[in-house]
């Protein structure tokens, strides 16, 4: 798989992962936030990396 995919994936489970955490916990943590933070980061450099 290239590697452009695998990054924007990888984004789109950290947010997804954390949401979970997020509901079942009933609130947000700051490690929760970091979590979403970087999988958005991980998306935007999957994007970058596809139109390059």
């Amino acid at each position: 798989m290239e590697q452009w995919k695998i990054s924007i994936l990888t984004g789109i489970a950290l947010i997804i992962l954390a949401a979970i955490f997020a509901v079942i916990r009933g609130h947000l943590s700051i490690w929760l936030i970091i979590v979403i933070v970087l999988g958005v980061i991980d998306i935007i450099l999957g994007i970058i990396r596809k139109n390059r």
